[in-house]
């Protein structure tokens, strides 16, 4: 049985609880998130960038890709970044039956469990489709489903200027998650011009909560 995707209305009524979209702590930080990856040439750059600035992020990683390049994940946890799950094969899971949808969710997290030697306990769906059935599984599963606040458009592979003018001129907000894709570098040359700005800003770059 196919289970259909919950609309961008519906999903916003859904508890922070059962769907993460923004943290409402007081401390005044935003959650660099990075999906796709790891990819080979642009995941190790991205990851000397965020050194630069002492910046923490998560990264939701494609199943197959973190079993091709294990040391990559590897490396991101070591660097102090939360790995985590983003599907085995990134397929569009509202057009998988349920079950499939569960074995492309525990297939993922399987592969970066025996990397990491420890749970990965947060998921985040390819292109944000989720299913209400899927939410309480993973709510039951005790992983974290988590979606985003504000989205860079990098994915559109858009020049590193349009990205960082559109998320300038519409300022972040405290405990905004912020999407990003680090298989392809033009996240790199934006983040190099926002992470300083956001620094000033008073902001700090933080990995998901555990």
């Amino acid at each position: 049985m196919r289970v259909s995707g919950i609309s961008r209305v519906l999903r916003g009524l859904i508890p922070q609880s059962i769907l993460r979209r923004k943290y409402s702590s007081g401390e005044p930080a935003l959650y660099l998130t990075f999906d796709d990856g790891p990819h080979p040439d642009v995941t190790p750059r991205l990851l000397d960038l965020l050194d630069k600035y002492n910046a923490k992020a998560s990264f939701f990683l494609i199943g197959v890709n973190a079993k091709q390049y294990p040391e990559l994940v590897t490396e991101i946890a070591k660097r102090g970044h939360l790995v985590a799950n983003h599907s085995y094969q990134h397929l569009a899971l509202p057009k998988l039956s349920y079950e499939a949808q569960l074995a492309e969710i525990n297939q993922s997290g399987q592969v970066i469990e025996s990397i990491l030697r420890k749970p990965c306990i947060h998921f985040r769906a390819p292109r944000g489709q989720w299913s209400f059935r899927v939410l309480l599984s993973l709510r039951n599963m005790k992983v974290k489903a988590v979606h985003w606040s504000r989205d860079s458009m990098d994915y559109q592979k858009v020049e590193p200027a349009v990205i960082v003018k559109n998320l300038l001129d519409n300022p972040l907000t405290a405990g905004d998650i912020v999407l990003f894709h680090d298989d392809n570098d033009c996240c790199i040359t934006a983040l190099d011009q926002l992470l300083p700005v956001w620094q000033q800003q008073g902001f700090q770059l933080k990995s998901l909560e555990a």
